[in-house]
């Protein structure tokens, strides 16, 4: 979804009112700065203060086209890790299906996820 901006500013311009959720159709969009986590490679990258539209329902996030540009951008030159704020310690864990009675796995017994 797209929102207008100031040019001369940089800041989304402010409607008297912003349009329904497309994403679930029953959510009010609101603007919100919001964080994401993104693989590049073998490393997961975290981006800060994403200026984007959120639905206050199914909490879908919008960006608008100067947004992207700039998270493409990012990705494209390779999130350089001298140019981080800082670094995140994050626990890993394997997947354990949930165990139904009798100790049988329940679900579709698919196989592993792709890394």
């Amino acid at each position: 979804m797209r929102w207008s901006a100031d040019p001369a500013s940089g800041t989304a311009a402010a409607p008297q009112e912003l349009p329904p959720c497309t994403s679930c159709g029953k959510g009010r969009l609101a603007r919100d700065r919001v964080r994401t986590a993104l693989w590049h490679g073998r490393r997961l990258v975290v981006v800060e203060d994403i200026p984007a539209l959120v639905c206050d329902r199914c909490g879908e996030r919008f960006y608008d086209d100067d947004t992207a540009l700039a998270l493409d951008r990012m990705r494209g030159a390779g999130f350089p890790p001298q140019r981080a704020l800082h670094h995140l310690e994050v626990p890993v864990f394997a997947f354990e299906p949930a165990r139904g009675p009798g100790g049988s796995a329940t679900g579709d017994g698919g196989g592993n996820a792709p890394e």
